[in-house]
């Protein structure tokens, strides 16, 4: 992706061209430490040398500076930037753009700009490292009968076909339809939870005919439902046995 970034930055004086002097003007030498930044005082073996008050360890003064930039050689000024995003990026990433930085100090060459990024959360995909997590609501019908669901997918909608007595929660998993990786070498997994949704607004015939179909539909047809009762019954009873 691409992102258009605007950012307060120092840039170079154009008046003076980074050098804080006024036009017609030079920097001079300092007189406090003669041109050396630092000044020592003592003598013999005890001397202690120490930056330059004056010129603040820089050996020169600027007599007469800059109006635009009051001798810095830098003025404030907004810079946009093109800032081009590579896929697999994460939360922490940090992207260097040379020379994209603070303008140089006298002219100096300007320095990098480091751009750290933070991934917002998605509504409907959960990342964990290359690998992402979707879950997919599915028609009971289909989750019963079998069929073929479309599956939302970073690249579009996939298919996945479901077998029969699909159980609400089983997890899929879609090879290559993950993340990409950051370094350009192969991609994540795309895991697809489905989950099964009972059906909602329904009329009156439809009402009628769902009726008809659960009273159709004996307990054989619900394994985990008779397994739940009988251990629930087996508990029942061996609480009431321990009353005795």
């Amino acid at each position: 992706s691409q992102r258009d970034v605007t950012l307060p930055v120092h840039e170079g004086c154009d008046t003076c061209g980074g050098s804080g002097v006024a036009k017609g003007s030079s920097r001079e030498t300092c007189r406090q430490c003669g041109g050396q930044g630092v000044v020592i005082s003592g003598g013999g073996f005890f001397q202690v040398r120490q930056t330059c008050p004056i010129c603040n360890g820089e050996g020169t003064m600027i007599r007469n500076p800059c109006k635009d930039c009051n001798g810095s050689g830098r003025v404030r000024a907004r810079r946009h930037i093109a800032l081009k995003i590579p896929p697999g990026v994460d939360t922490g990433t940090r992207l260097r753009l040379s020379g994209k930085g603070e303008s140089g100090v006298r002219g100096g060459p300007p320095g990098d700009l480091y751009v750290v990024l933070h991934v917002k959360p998605h509504p409907l995909f959960e990342r964990q490292g290359e690998d992402l997590h979707c879950v997919v609501p599915v028609p009971f019908n289909i989750a019963a009968l079998g069929g073929t669901i479309d599956v939302p997918t970073i690249d579009g909608f996939a298919r996945l076909k479901l077998s029969v007595a699909t159980p609400n929660g089983k997890v899929f998993r879609l090879r290559n339809k993950g993340i990409p990786s950051h370094d350009g070498y192969g991609r994540g997994d795309l895991h697809v939870r489905v989950v099964v949704e009972a059906p909602g607004r329904l009329s009156g015939s439809q009402k009628r005919l769902l009726k008809q179909v659960g009273e159709a539909i004996g307990p054989d047809c619900y394994p985990d439902i008779t397994r739940q009762r009988e251990l629930a019954e087996a508990f029942f009873e061996r609480r009431e046995a321990l009353k005795k």
